[in-house]
């Protein structure tokens, strides 16, 4: 069945936000969608608990999220996965993530796996995000900024890709905040240049994240494309 990596040019770039957005589009056109946050590094404490704050917000955008199977590993240190893990004395199961997206992907039309950080964060010794990328063979999304700065690290984190033979399907730039138009605008021209990698569009700035849950149309326009038979038969 189809399936989706995020990932980012660096962290906090927006994630989550374009992940749960993505779960919301689905959701609404009659997908089958299921959002899985492998390694959790941030967790916050609820009720006694580690949770992932990133499946929280999935949650929001999809109620009836099963958490139990969206998350695999939760840990407490906001760090790399890699730091995290040493600190906490906590040893990365690699088979077990992917025989989950396996099972994810055999029982849900659309799978959508989210990264930690960026395209060259490591996991574990010398094993980064971008080996799981390809170890999962899904096509990713990168997710930037939309301002000033976005240029050299999308092109960078394309060019990484591109030479771990990646396949990618676009880039989606977030407008964390309002910025200026006309970079924008030369940004989203420049990175299609540069790379010749589409670039899906901008996500404005989202006021209610529970109203562009409810009612997505601000930025379906991103991931129609995405919506495509192929993918969804594959």
């Amino acid at each position: 069945m189809a399936g989706y990596f995020i990932t980012g040019t660096d962290t906090d770039v927006g994630k989550t936000v374009v992940t749960s957005l993505m779960v919301s589009y689905f959701k609404n056109i009659g997908v089958d969608v299921f959002p899985y946050k492998p390694i959790q590094s941030g967790g916050v404490l609820e009720n006694g608990a580690l949770v992932s704050p990133d499946v929280q917000m999935y949650k929001r955008a999809l109620p009836q999220l099963d958490l139990a199977q969206a998350c695999t590993y939760v840990l407490k240190k906001a760090s790399s996965p890699h730091l995290a893990a040493e600190e906490e004395n906590v040893r990365f199961d690699l088979g077990s993530i992917h025989r989950h997206v396996a099972f994810l992907r055999r029982d849900h039309e659309m799978v959508l796996v989210e990264g930690a950080g960026g395209v060259i964060v490591p996991i574990q010794e010398d094993y980064c995000m971008i080996d799981l990328m390809k170890d999962l063979q899904l096509p990713v999304i990168l997710v930037g900024r939309a301002g000033l700065g976005t240029i050299n690290h999308t092109v960078l984190s394309i060019k990484a890709l591109k030479t771990a033979a990646i396949p990618i399907e676009g880039v989606i730039l977030n407008s964390i905040h309002s910025e200026d138009e006309t970079i924008e605008k030369d940004n989203i021209q420049v990175i299609q240049r540069l790379t010749g990698v589409p670039v899906l569009g901008i996500v404005p700035p989202l006021h209610d994240l529970e109203i562009a849950f409810q009612e997505p149309s601000t930025t379906q326009s991103l991931f129609a494309p995405l919506h495509k038979k192929e993918n969804l038969t594959r």
